[in-house]
């Protein structure tokens, strides 16, 4: 993989994002927002993970996910909750978000939307058919290119 972020530094010199200010918020827009996911890559740790104290994989709430876009770009997302609707609470325990997100990838869904929560923390929406299908609230963030989808040659 070729870790170019877009902001033109080398392999793993990708910043991690905690803010989404109005500069990062366009640059999202501009490069992102309307691609198709491709990919996606579902840790079974998190950053977020308090003292290095792991939930058990059926009560994780918040993951590190890499969501491989047509654009060849990826968003690292880290410190990410899941959730189907944004009135609802977030999709719980590794293998289900993982099972959700993939069956949707897989009939082809879109990064429709980006947003901010009041805290500035990103929103990413993605849709099928401009349907809202998920709600990826990001704790963190790095934008970096791929050549290669995880488990192709």
């Amino acid at each position: 993989m070729n870790d170019i972020s877009m902001n033109g530094k080398g392999p793993g010199e990708a910043p991690l994002q905690y803010r989404l200010d109005d500069e990062q918020y366009e640059e999202l827009v501009d490069n992102v927002a309307g691609e198709r996911v491709m990919g996606l890559a579902l840790w079974e740790e998190s950053v977020s993970d308090e003292g290095g104290r792991r939930p058990s994989p059926e009560l994780r709430e918040l993951f590190d996910l890499d969501l491989y876009l047509e654009c060849n770009l990826m968003l690292a997302l880290f410190g990410t909750a899941i959730y189907t609707d944004p009135e609802s609470s977030p999709l719980r325990g590794w293998q289900q978000a993982g099972k959700i997100m993939q069956t949707l990838i897989n009939n082809g869904i879109w990064l429709d939307e980006i947003a901010a929560t009041e805290e500035d923390e990103l929103v990413l929406i993605l849709s099928r058919n401009r349907e809202p299908r998920l709600y990826l609230n990001v704790s963190g963030w790095t934008v970096e290119a791929w050549e290669t989808l995880p488990g192709e040659q």
